[in-house]
């Protein structure tokens, strides 16, 4: 009797630049091109996230870990940006010349342990309903076929790398696993 494949402790992704990016405007699509492809990796493996780690190298080869542990334990894309955006922003930069952006989820739990604060804002109902679409879209047609509009404007970048403690589906994104 063999015993049953050990759950994920976390999940990564990471982005580099192919050369040193000042924009702030592209680190915050990076994140969210990170949580989403975090978001969709959780939900396919049927997982949920407590926490995001966030890691920031620079030019000088010098890096800042930061963890936020998340009001609520998800896989959702919104919820998993807007954590990063707030831990990416508690870091101060300005003028910073990152080389590469990493975002962890950490304490993985099953999705079917989920809780979920009900609100009376029906506005954080319409990307979940969405996102769901969305999933079920990329489970027929590619992980490519839809994606947040604000990464429209930049390409997937082939130079992105990402990496996790376990198998996961070859071609997402157009980046390889490392």
């Amino acid at each position: 009797m063999s015993t049953p494949p050990r759950p994920r402790a976390s999940l990564s992704t990471e982005h580099r630049f192919p050369r040193d990016e000042l924009d702030p405007a592209a680190h915050r699509r990076i994140l969210l091109a990170l949580a989403d492809d975090l978001g969709a990796r959780l939900r396919a493996t049927g997982q949920i996230a407590t926490g995001v780690t966030l890691t920031v190298r620079y030019a000088d080869l010098s890096a800042t870990h930061r963890r936020r542990t998340l009001p609520e334990a998800t896989h959702h894309t919104v919820l998993l940006a807007r954590a990063a955006y707030a831990v990416f922003e508690s870091l101060g930069l300005q003028r910073a010349r990152v080389r590469s952006i990493a975002l962890r989820a950490d304490a993985l739990r099953p999705a079917d342990r989920a809780t979920r604060q009900l609100t009376l804002d029906a506005d954080d109902d319409k990307p979940l309903a969405i996102e769901a679409v969305a999933d079920r879209a990329r489970a027929r047609y590619g992980h490519q076929v839809i994606y947040p509009a604000a990464l429209a404007i930049s390409s997937r970048s082939s130079s992105a790398h990402q990496w996790d403690q376990g198998d996961r589906p070859d071609g997402a994104y157009g980046r390889r696993a490392t």
